[in-house]
């Protein structure tokens, strides 16, 4: 039997936290019950709780308006939608089918849109686009007002040109640059944080900052940083500056990784399961993340079943970096919940299909779940092969550079080496406490370090409490 209100049940679930926060800030409803039902969909939302069931005594058409009421206001606000008119505006322009229909709202909107806006700088250039269709046919009246607009702005517009062909240089350096001398970490970051915070500059450039200050952050593992800064992002986000579900989900997902760095797992965990609450080209990663603060938690068939509920995702996909990374967390999902052997088989034939592929992007990450689905099914022989055919080790030494560097594979390896009698107690003890002091002085790569030796433990306990005891972990 069809749940009552089952449509607007779905509706409602659809519906973000900061958007209700939105939606309840600017809300007049002449009728309570009105404000009720949005009260509920904010509580429902935000608590863990079951959700509270809606009257189903309430007429239908107050729960029709209702929905209408909360899409047309979001979509009003909406900065995608908007995008989606101004490149549509833009086409009709370029190629003379523009309707009087058309330059109508856009005058409209040439009043109503300031240098602030998050879609200025592409509405400036259409305004652009605009004076040149109307001067080649002498329309004098709407070029004056259209000229007006463009010379209003016209030292903004360039400015924000001028700032964001920066953020583009500074976005080449942020990615392709592993390390970055104190002089270029802190320009880097101030001019990120001053772009962000500046109010006068329009939304779009503000975002695109704060994106790469995030980046910044997560590369140089400076979580508490980014902290502070989406304590401010977190209010911004409760009103129309950079609002779309595009950007929330972006958000979520940033924000599930950051409490998870700093192993604050229950807010990882919520902010996980609202960044896939609606699906988009980027929700096999952010699945992909809060799979992996589950696994942190212990609750191993929760995430292996959004693995596999998210497996016709996965088949739709072109982008092979998130394939790989989901197959990945999907063998260690797989060794979790006591299918190690699944799991070899699993990562044998994903790595015999995909092999180029794998070592074009995320090998480090497939061979670490793979080496480590052997060494639950004990094929430690299976081990010493595959890092001496495909060359790991060393692969894995030319990635030292990088501020994320564990070897990883190397544990793996002394370990296989030591199962299999070609290396002493002595040898594997001394080889893993070596590779890894020097590591230790970093908090972050410390609580790594404890996480994959305590996933060892099964397999070697009392060698393992001798290397914890010597670097002093826990």
């Amino acid at each position: 039997m069809r749940k009552k209100l089952n449509t607007f049940y779905l509706f409602s679930n659809t519906l973000y936290p900061h958007e209700l926060e939105y939606l309840l800030s600017i809300q007049s409803f002449n009728k309570p019950v009105n404000l009720n039902i949005l009260k509920q969909i904010y509580i429902n939302s935000t608590s863990s709780q079951m959700p509270k069931s809606f009257d189903t005594e309430e007429d239908k058409r107050t729960y029709n308006y209702l929905k209408t009421w909360i899409t047309d206001t979001l979509a009003k606000i909406d900065v995608d939608l908007y995008f989606e008119w101004l490149i549509s505006t833009e086409k009709k322009v370029l190629t003379d089918i523009i309707v009087p229909a058309d330059e109508v709202v856009l005058l409209n909107n040439m009043k109503k849109i300031g240098p602030t806006n998050y879609n200025f700088i592409r509405f400036y250039e259409l305004a652009q686009y605009y004076r040149d269709y109307l001067m080649v046919r002498n329309r004098t009246k709407y070029n004056k007002v259209v000229s007006e607009f463009l010379s209003k702005y016209h030292e903004q517009y360039h400015l924000l040109k001028k700032i964001n062909l920066e953020l583009d240089e500074v976005t080449a350096e942020i990615v392709k640059k592993e390390e970055f001398s104190e002089d270029e970490s802190s320009y880097i970051e101030n001019f990120l944080h001053t772009i962000y915070f500046n109010e006068s500059l329009d939304a779009y450039t503000r975002y695109r900052a704060v994106v790469r200050l995030t980046i910044y952050y997560y590369n140089n593992r400076q979580f508490q940083k980014q902290a502070v800064v989406y304590q401010h992002l977190d209010e911004m986000l409760k009103t129309p500056l950079f609002y779309s579900k595009r950007i929330l989900a972006n958000y979520y997902a940033n924000r599930a990784m950051m409490h998870s760095k700093l192993n604050e797992l229950a807010q990882s965990e919520k902010y996980g399961y609202l960044s896939i609450q609606n699906k988009n080209s980027d929700y096999l990663f952010y699945l992909i993340n809060l799979c992996g603060v589950l696994l942190k938690q212990g609750k191993n068939e929760e995430a292996l079943k959004l693995m596999r509920k998210s497996m016709p995702e996965l088949k739709n996909t072109n982008n092979n970096y998130y394939k790989i990374g989901f197959n990945s967390f999907y063998i260690r999902t797989l060794i979790y919940n006591g299918q190690s052997e699944k799991a070899v088989e699993y990562a044998a034939h994903y790595f015999d299909a995909y092999k180029k592929e794998i070592f074009e992007h995320r090998w480090h990450l497939f061979f670490r779940s793979y080496i480590h689905a052997l060494i639950s099914t004990e094929k430690y022989g299976k081990i010493l092969s595959l890092c001496k055919r495909y060359k790991l080790l060393t692969k894995e030494k030319h990635r030292i550079e990088r501020i994320d560097y564990l070897p990883i594979i190397q544990s793996y390896y002394y370990l296989a080496e030591y199962m299999e009698s070609i290396i002493s107690k002595e040898k594997l003890i001394s080889s893993i406490i070596k590779t890894y002091t020097n590591l230790m002085d970093d908090n972050y790569r410390s609580q790594k370090i404890n996480e994959l030796l305590s996933e060892l433990m099964p397999n070697i306990p009392e060698e393992i409490k001798v290397i914890k005891k010597s670097l002093i972990l826990n």
